[in-house]
């Protein structure tokens, strides 16, 4: 080559790197656990705590009357339940440098991180409550393994529910013309870790949600069906060491409970609002703050199924 041509050796670009401005998103989770509440609030400046009611059944009066004998009759019978709401958030600084120097428009991706971290925080609260409600099967049948995940175990709280009365969550699919498609029944709904989605897939009498006969009706978060429940997956899912656990709920299982005026705020102070601690519009803050409690309303209308990870 002839020593007289000019390479980047001798002549290199002043700015060697190009910044691109859009900005890569990060992953996000499937926020599924406060789909199938019933929503309740307390309104402002009535305290921070609700109380919900229900009266019991009454058994069947299968006993004649007796002729001019007045029955014993009965007294009513009621239970109460009580939750307290509480106040979550966070916030952040930046400094005017980030803000004169920086090329990312810093204070709107905080606020935008913020409304995820805010979801975030409503779903893994309404998650450990489901979790960790009172009734509660462990794994007994697996194959391999009988921790695993299988049919019969599944079963097992799909005929605890229905002994209960737990209503169904969802309608019959019904059968449809596509190949290999299949009708869904009435079914209760659970969540499960995407970790599981292999082992669900391994269940005898497993469907496939893309096989189902129709798609309307499907959650984007639906993995599959098997008696009688349709399984969403996420990677939030409830895990306590080795322990996965899988809430199947039905109809009126679960509230969350908000404070009117209190809710899903997002605050952001600019540079100088803090007025003397702040003199010379150094600092600006980002923050949010919410008010939220998960309550099961009756342990009859969920039921935990507890596995381990094939």
């Amino acid at each position: 080559m002839a020593d007289n041509i000019t390479t980047t050796n001798e002549v290199d670009p002043a700015v060697g790197v190009v910044y691109e401005r859009t900005l890569l998103q990060p992953a996000y989770p499937q926020y599924v656990h406060n789909q199938f509440a019933k929503r309740f609030s307390i309104g402002s400046k009535r305290g921070n705590t609700i109380k919900m009611r229900r009266y019991s059944r009454y058994s069947a009066a299968t006993t004649p009357l007796t002729e001019g004998i007045t029955p014993n009759g009965h007294k009513q019978s009621k239970v109460d339940l009580l939750a307290e709401v509480s106040q979550y958030g966070d916030f952040a600084t930046l400094t005017d440098v980030v803000d004169l120097t920086v090329e990312d428009p810093n204070i709107l991706i905080e606020v935008q991180r913020q409304a995820d971290q805010m979801r975030n925080t409503e779903d893994q609260l309404t998650r450990d409550v489901l979790a960790t409600s009172a009734s509660s099967t462990t794994c007994s049948n697996g194959e391999g393994t009988a921790t695993l995940l299988n049919r019969t175990d599944i079963r097992s709280v799909r005929r605890t529910l229905r002994s209960n009365n737990a209503k169904f969550m969802t309608r019959l699919i019904k059968a449809g013309t596509g190949q290999a498609t299949s009708p869904i029944p009435p079914s209760y709904w659970a969540i499960a870790d995407t970790d599981l989605e292999d082992d669900l897939q391994g269940c005898a009498g497993w469907k496939s949600a893309a096989n189902y006969s129709a798609q309307m009706g499907v959650d984007e978060n639906e993995w599959g069906y098997c008696e009688n429940i349709r399984f969403l997956t996420t990677t939030q899912g409830y895990v306590s060491s080795t322990v996965y656990s899988i809430p199947v709920i039905a109809q009126d299982a679960y509230g969350v409970i908000k404070l009117d005026g209190g809710n899903a705020s997002s605050i952001v102070k600019a540079f100088g609002s803090a007025g003397t601690s702040d003199p010379l519009n150094q600092r600006a803050t980002v923050g949010w703050k919410m008010w939220q409690v998960a309550r099961i309303l009756n342990d009859l209308f969920i039921h935990v199924l507890k596995c381990t990870n094939g």
